[in-house]
């Protein structure tokens, strides 16, 4: 049925790493809904540190930053005013996902990738913190340009990072580039 696969290392990489997101994506997505939302821990923490830190960040840079509790999210202030919410959307937790499934299921040995998931989810993290700073001060400046913000500027600029870490991986870490030498040694053999 597969027979293709044999003849091109690369090409059942490729194939393997659309199975095994798929399967991934599955796996999440029960995980998600019947265990890790029910408890709500998770997603409660995540709320809190990214706002936390946007908090800090933005206390750091002059605006008397806090951050307040509220329903389902935590509010970052400005001044003690909320000016935006960290909910789970917003959080990060889809996006670690994301990026670690990437990884997972690209070749590559265990070590790089563990290392890389973390040092990579840091990454994402920071950037999300900073993207709710921008955010913050967007609506507390020029509210009108927060919902095109939100929703498009700072969304393309999240998951441009995770493809720029996921390209890094497969170019620097994974073996793709093994499956590719020993695809170019057979043809050549030939």
């Amino acid at each position: 049925m597969l027979k293709f696969l044999n003849k091109d290392p690369k090409q059942k990489a490729m194939v393997l790493f659309v199975i095994k997101a798929v399967l991934l994506y599955i796996i999440w997505f029960i995980s998600y809904d019947y265990f890790i939302a029910p408890n709500q821990k998770v997603d409660q923490y995540l709320n809190y540190k990214v706002a936390t830190d946007a908090g800090y960040i933005l206390d750091i840079l002059g605006y008397d930053g806090s951050t307040q509790p509220g329903n389902a999210q935590t509010l970052v202030c400005i001044q003690n005013n909320a000016v935006v919410g960290v909910g789970n959307p917003c959080n990060g937790l889809e996006l670690f996902i994301l990026f670690a499934g990437f990884i997972v299921c690209f070749p590559g040995t265990w070590k790089n990738k563990w290392w890389f998931i973390i040092i990579g989810s840091i990454i994402i993290h920071f950037f999300n913190v900073l993207r709710t700073v921008a955010l913050s001060l967007i609506q507390f400046k020029a509210p009108e340009y927060l919902d095109f913000n939100h929703h498009y500027t700072f969304t393309t600029l999240v998951y441009s990072i995770i493809f720029i870490l996921w390209i890094f991986w497969t170019n620097r870490y994974s073996k793709l580039q093994e499956l590719t030498q020993s695809s170019k040694s057979n043809e050549n053999g030939k």
